[in-house]
Order: C-alpha cells, then structure tokens, then sequence
C-alpha cells in the first residue's frame, strides 16, 4: 500500500513538474538594440515627389532601427522601429527570417514599425517602377538588402541584451503640434493621444527603454531637405533621452497618421521647427514616463489575419503601368493583461477610422487601444468611403479601392474582438 501510495505521489509530482512549462515564466524580460540604417550618401531620399528621385547630398543625423524585445516566458515579441518611409511587406519577410533565425522569436511575433519621415533613405521600391521612381528613385536592390539586414540586426542585438525588467503602460496627450490636412471633412478629427510604454531594467531601477505612439506626418522638413534626417522623430527620442538619462532607448512608433500633418509653428527654419515639435512631444511623453507605475509581469495575447488584396488603378498610376494582380500583406493586433490594445495596421490610416477602431476598443473593455501605424507593410492611405469619393489627396495614393477603409476598420475590429478581456466575455 506504502509503495503503490509513494509510486502516485512520484507520479504526482513528475506531471506536476511537466506541466509547469516554460510560459510559466514569473521573470519579464527585456532587451533593446539599435542599428543604422543610412544607405550611402547619393542614394535617393523618399518621401516627395517633388525631388523626382534626385541623390541625397549628405546625413544630417543618422536613420537608425531601433528594437525593444520582450519576452514573458509565453510570448516574445520584438518591436523594431524604422526611420522611413515605409517598408513593404517582402522586406518585412525578409527581416523576419534574418531575424527570427537568430533569435528565435516567430516571425509573427516581430513587428515592424516604419516611421514614415520623408528624409529616409529611398532605392528600396521594387513595385510599381514607374510610380517608385519619383517618390523613392531608381530601385537598387543592395540598398534594399542594407535596410533589411541591419534592421534584423536591431532585433539580433536586441536580443543579446535580454535581461530582467519591469513594465509600465501609459497615455497622455500633445496638443498643438498636429492637425488634420486633408481636404475633406472640413476641420477633422485630431487625436492628440500620445501612448507609453516603459520598460524598467530591475538591476538598475532606472527605465532602459521607452516606447512612445504618437500620429503626425514626420514632414517638417520639405522637400528642399536632401539630406538623410528622421525629422522631428530624432529630436523627440533624444530630448526624451536626456530628459531621463542614464542608457534609456527612446524607441517611436507612428500611430493612425493618415491624415494628420505636424504643425510645425516656432523656429527660423525646417530644424528649428522639427526639434521644436519633437520636444514638445518628448515633454508629454517624459510626464507619462514618470507618472506610470511598472509592473513586475504582463500577459501578452497576439492576434494576425493575413490578407490578399486586389490594386486599384487610381489617377496616379501612369497610362500603361503593370502592376500584380494580387497583393498579399497581414494586419495584427497585441493586448497586454486584456487592458491596453495595440492593432498594428499595415499602412496610412486616416484618423476618422482611427477614432472608429479606439471606439471599438473602449466599447470592448479594453482600457486603452493604440494604433501602430505603417506596421509590417505600408499599403498608402487607409481612409474612408466618402473621403475617397470627395478626391481627396489622399484617394490618389489609396490603392486598394474606395471600401478599402471599411475593410481595414473591420478587420481591426475582428482581431479586438478576438482579444477581448474574458471578463468582458462573461459578463455578457
């Protein structure tokens, strides 16, 4: 009786150290890494069409990506943040596989996060030619390869820096420094809401890493500016930085920009008014910093649907450009301990669906939701129906068709649904 009650307990035991699995992981982990990513002097800048291609003259300050990894024993997950214009999604692949050979993380589980400055680098749109040429110039594929690589090598040397960290989430609001530019509805919707992520090294205390959302077009600097500059995104990360001090990485990510332009009012030139823009923001975002209390875990639910979609010829496309028939791409969502939600959406949306999609978090139960903008591709302007019947700017470089919006607010509203809180769930 002894042995066969020692042979169950044995038994007990054994199942019960199985079934505490690696996601049981009470430590949170961290690490940030940073790699440049300037193409050589005289590749083309992208972003305005206006420069027709022409060679980048110089660097003003580095375009960098920059990575935050977290890993809470179940889910690891990598941020990169690019200065540019916007990554497709076959550098988005590409990256992944680098990436994720090195590191280990699920190539769906690193997003990739394109500033959209119009001073990055360009020679990287191997689509539609005859339209890739003004507003990025000639395709080069070395250059392509150059901001591939060593964006993976962000996400690589983020990952060796992996170590013990706390986590603070956070939203605050920069007024003042963004308004709507499209030409219909007449004064539309500006959201000044500015989200924080903080990550806290436990060793030190002090925060390493601090992961600021914010929508506004990074075009303070004009197309005159021909050289490499991550505009007013540079200012913010480095006024934030010393603002907190010590090895804290200031990482930005775009949010539902679409339609949003910065407004640029103080300074004697594009840099004064950048860094003026940047730093107005860097104060918001040093207030929330400061103000949010970490925590010492956090779950982390990941949702993805990938899409095939169709081109729609729109008035900028040339007389006699080919283009696929089929474009294939994705859109993702994160919640964090089903209270703050990130939908990461692959391309430009203008803010009217922006508000639609918070809206949809907030009637959900998620306490806050974020939109990552230019996130894993850059698909152009996401916007509305009526937005696309009154011609807007914006309808010219929507590529997808006039209900291309609805689709896109849909599908983030599926993926929230997937994500709700559970107790959300039950209580209905």
């Amino acid at each position: 009786m002894r042995r066969r009650l020692s042979t169950v307990i044995a038994t007990f035991v054994l199942v019960a150290l199985c079934v505490v699995p690696a996601n049981a992981q009470k430590t949170l982990m961290g690490g940030v890494g940073k790699a440049d990513i300037t193409p050589p002097i005289g590749t083309p800048l992208a972003g305005y069409g206006a420069r027709r291609g022409a060679p980048s003259t110089g660097v003003h300050d580095p375009t960098e990506a920059r990575a935050l990894i977290l890993d809470n024993g179940a889910e690891k997950i990598a941020f990169v943040s690019v200065d540019h214009l916007g990554f497709d999604h076959g550098m988005v692949e590409r990256i992944r596989a680098i990436a994720s050979e090195a590191t280990h993380i699920l190539p769906d589980h690193i997003f990739v996060m394109s500033s959209h400055t119009h001073s990055g680098g360009g020679a990287f749109m191997e689509m539609l030619p005859l339209l890739a040429n003004v507003l990025a110039g000639k395709f080069d594929p070395r250059v392509r390869a150059l901001y591939e690589q060593r964006t993976a090598d962000a996400i690589i040397a983020a990952n060796k820096t992996l170590k013990p960290v706390r986590i603070a989430f956070g939203a605050g609001e920069a007024r003042g420094i963004s308004r709507f530019r499209s030409t219909w509805p007449p004064d539309g919707p500006v959201d000044p809401e500015v989200g924080v992520i903080r990550v806290d090294s436990i060793a030190t205390g002090k925060p390493m890493a601090v992961l600021m959302n914010f929508a506004a077009h990074p075009t303070v600097l004009g197309p005159e500016n021909m050289t490499y500059s991550a505009d007013f995104v540079g200012y913010a990360r480095n006024a934030v930085e010393r603002m907190i001090g010590g090895d804290v990485m200031a990482i930005f990510a775009n949010g539902a920009q679409g339609t949003i332009a910065p407004r640029a009012f103080l300074g004697d030139d594009g840099w004064q008014r950048a860094e003026n823009v940047g730093t107005i923001l860097a104060v918001e975002v040093f207030k929330v910093t400061m103000m949010i209390k970490p925590q010492d875990a956090v779950d982390i639910k990941l949702v993805r649907a990938p899409l095939t979609l169709k081109l729609v010829p729109t008035s900028v496309f040339p007389p006699g450009m080919s283009y696929p028939p089929a474009y294939d791409s994705e859109i993702n969502a994160i919640s964090f301990d089903n209270r703050v939600a990130f939908v990461a959406i692959p391309g430009e949306l203008g803010s009217i669906l922006n508000f639609q999609v918070k809206e949809r978090g907030k009637l959900l139960g998620f306490e806050k939701t974020f939109l990552l903008g230019l996130t894993n591709d850059a698909l152009g302007y996401i916007i509305t129906e009526d937005e696309y019947r009154h011609k807007t700017y914006e309808s010219t470089i929507s590529l997808f068709g006039p209900t291309f919006g609805s689709f896109i607010a849909n599908e983030s509203f599926q993926l929230l649904e997937k994500l709700r809180p559970v107790e959300k769930k039950k209580a209905q």
